[in-house]
């Protein structure tokens, strides 16, 4: 008997999506603490703005306006009663730039060093994926990470504005209030991954950004004590970061956020440098 065979047309698999993968799944990896963050910043606008009028009728010009306090929250404005002013100490002095700011350094020291620990970096490493592309792909995982907390920064003052009458707020300065702590998630984001090219361990590298921009914080404070350690002010990322200034006063000096993108640079690209030449434990 004759056989005929029936030839059957095999559909071609669709290709992966190749673009910026490292990146999608680190900024996923990231979800957790970026939402936090974003949660922490509407909900202290939120009780700002809801809190407001009867923070007018407390004098808080005295409190917030002393020295000592001008040295925690690293900004010292002549008068601090009007919403624009009370915000901008909340959401954009040293302390809470050092909160978010912190964030970012913990997810960008623990971005390279999580992969090593489950193995997915070795797995990526062994397709035609260099280490240039890795490194930079989980920086920009970070920055993304960034930027998505500083859009929902502006969201919530926004959102705080809902519940005052006669806000002021000019939302020019706002913006560039939030691009100079930017830029200090730009610095924040260069020192993670700078000691995450070298610390096998995610937690570790995350904590040990983190105590660096502490000792940073502290460092701040401190200089603003004394004219003899105005020294310490001067090598630390937060005397550059005026977006209090910014916010309520409409002033900053325009060359101080380039400082901070530098820094950042050059942590980031000390960083590729050493995750380029370094050898990487096998799991």
């Amino acid at each position: 008997m004759a056989t005929t065979s029936i030839s059957k047309s095999v559909a071609v698999p669709r290709k992966r999506v190749r673009g910026l993968v490292i990146t999608i799944q680190a900024l996923s990896n990231a979800k957790i603490p970026v939402g936090a963050g974003a949660f922490y910043a509407l909900f202290v606008a939120l009780v700002v703005g809801l809190l407001y009028p009867a923070m007018t009728k407390l004098n808080l010009d005295a409190y917030l306006t002393s020295n000592a306090v001008a040295g925690l929250l690293g900004a010292k404005l002549q008068h601090a009663s009007d919403f624009s002013s009370l915000i901008a100490l909340e959401l954009y002095s040293s302390i809470y730039v050092l909160l978010f700011g912190g964030l970012v350094a913990y997810i960008a020291g623990g971005a390279l060093p999580a992969t090593i620990e489950n193995g997915t970096l070795d797995l990526a490493l062994s397709r035609p994926v260099s280490r240039t592309r890795y490194y930079l792909e989980t920086w920009l995982s970070v920055l993304l990470a960034g930027i998505i907390l500083s859009l929902l920064t502006v969201f919530a003052v926004w959102l705080s504005t809902l519940f005052v009458q006669n806000a002021n707020v000019s939302w020019q300065w706002l913006i560039i209030a939030q691009a100079i702590e930017f830029a200090f998630f730009f610095v924040a984001a260069g020192l993670g991954m700078l000691f995450g090219s070298f610390i096998n361990a995610s937690r570790a590298a995350g904590g040990a950004a983190v105590g660096i921009l502490g000792l940073a914080y502290l460092m701040n404070t401190l200089g603003a004590l004394s004219d003899k350690l105005t020294w310490m002010e001067n090598i630390q990322p937060f005397y550059y970061t005026q977006g209090v200034q910014a916010l309520a006063v409409h002033d900053f000096t325009w060359w101080y956020p380039w400082v901070l993108v530098i820094a950042g640079l050059v942590c980031g690209i000390a960083g590729l440098v050493v995750f380029n030449r370094r050898d990487l434990p096998t799991v």
